[in-house]
């Protein structure tokens, strides 16, 4: 998209940084959310044997250590500015310890700490430890994304920011697939070497954020009751997602699908959402409407129930063709929220580091609920209180927790609609 000289103009004054820069840095470290988070669950199953409740304990410590991260960042940032030490020194700083975290699984097995097949605490550590990092890494970086830039500017660039990070899980994932079962550790130690070369990126960061630029909209006051209305929507978006990506491993390998192509067949909902940003980031007709978030919500409900329900009901070959539309369908759900939900933050938000601390928290927030969901339905199975015999208790504990799922999703969906029918936000067209 081109630039608009009423907006560079000023936001060139005011420091803001590179676009370039912004983008190669998203693209890098976005390898490690494919990597320690939409990747760690496939990797655990094949170097530690992790079981479907170990995969949900560890996305619930993911999203358990992301929300505090993400919360107490804006804060500190800013008491580390009144010391001298700028918000580049710090993305400096995450870069470094993330590398290190990313080989703690090698280095323990290396030094004898651990044994191959042996206890999985190195990954529990560097899970429990990168998480809170990556809950600190993504609100500084979208504060120097949306620093000195507003409106036309920001739209576009927020489009490019959205492709820079989804395409990378998508490249990942792919390449990830054939190495998973041999080569566990290897690809974080790979991952870490990309979190160094970041350090070089960094470079080309002012040192710290431009000044938020405003301008004014034409209709400011439903910018404002649309992201009240995402705030509520983007923490479900993700609790779909915490709670589908543990789960995923299990219903591939009960679809009888090679674990090579795991990654890359998991990598189709996150291509649809690569879609959905480009086509959002294109077509600007979708800014200030209702019906897109909530056609959104309503896709990705029933993206969700198809994904669960499709290894139950159908055989192999043909769920794995219904599964792969569940996860087009997916893709687009997650996509049109977030997308949705990080413009208006950035957009209306609070300045800086806060208003993506606010959208990273409610990130974590559905990080955490999604894992609790598919634990309880575990629980409630392991407990014997569903009634159903070992053969059917995996298919048990599924529907409990698809249960759980809805129940939550309708029930703050509509509290998120009556909120803004009770302040006539919504248009009768």
């Amino acid at each position: 998209m081109s630039a608009h000289p009423s907006v560079d103009a000023p936001a060139t004054r005011m420091g803001v940084t590179p676009l370039w820069a912004v983008l190669t840095f998203t693209f890098l470290n976005s390898v490690g959310s494919a990597v320690v988070y939409a990747g760690v669950f496939f990797l655990a199953k094949a170097q530690y044997d992790f079981s479907q409740r170990d995969n949900f304990a560890l996305a619930l410590l993911y999203g358990l250590t992301y929300i505090p991260a993400a919360l107490a960042v804006g804060p500190l940032t800013r008491k580390l500015a009144r010391a001298g030490i700028k918000p580049r020194t710090v993305l400096r700083g995450i870069m470094i310890s993330m590398a290190a975290l990313c080989v703690l699984p090698w280095l323990a097995q290396t030094l004898g700490l651990v044994r191959p097949g042996g206890s999985a605490w190195p990954i529990w550590l560097a899970v429990g430890l990168y998480s809170p990092l990556s809950g600190m890494l993504w609100p500084i970086v979208e504060s120097f994304l949306a620093g000195g830039r507003s409106e036309r500017q920001l739209r576009g660039d927020i489009g490019k920011f959205n492709i820079a990070w989804s395409s990378s899980l998508v490249v990942t994932l792919l390449v990830m697939g054939p190495l998973v079962q041999q080569y566990a550790l290897w690809i974080l130690n790979a991952l870490a070497l990309v979190h160094l070369s970041c350090l070089v990126v960094v470079q080309g960061f002012r040192p710290a954020p431009g000044e938020h630029a405003h301008e004014k909209h034409e209709s400011p006051k439903v910018y404002h009751q649309l992201l009240a209305f995402l705030r509520l929507m983007l923490p479900v978006s993700f609790m779909f997602v915490s709670t589908l990506s543990p789960y995923v491993p299990f219903a591939l390998e009960q679809l009888k699908l090679a674990m090579q192509y795991h990654t890359p067949f998991v990598a189709i909902w996150y291509a649809a959402r690569v879609l959905t940003f480009f086509a959002m980031e294109r077509w600007h007709g979708w800014h200030g409407r209702w019906s897109v978030p909530i056609i959104g919500a309503l896709i990705l409900l029933a993206s969700f129930a198809v994904l669960i329900a499709a290894p139950m009901l159908l055989d192999s070959a043909s769920a794995l063709i219904v599964f792969a539309i569940g996860l087009i369908g997916f893709g687009i759900g997650v996509g049109v929220i977030y997308c949705a939900a990080l413009y208006y933050a950035m957009e209306v938000g609070s300045d800086g580091v806060d208003a993506g601390g606010m959208h990273e928290t409610l990130i974590g927030l559905g990080y955490s609920v999604g894992p609790m969901c598919g634990l309880l339905g575990l629980g409630v199975v392991a407990a014997g209180l569903a009634g159903s015999d070992a053969k059917n208790s995996g298919d048990t504990a599924t529907l409990i927790m698809l249960a759980v799922v809805a129940v939550l999703s309708l029930g703050v969906g509509g509290l998120a609609l009556w909120r803004a029918r009770r302040t006539n936000s919504i248009p009768s067209h």
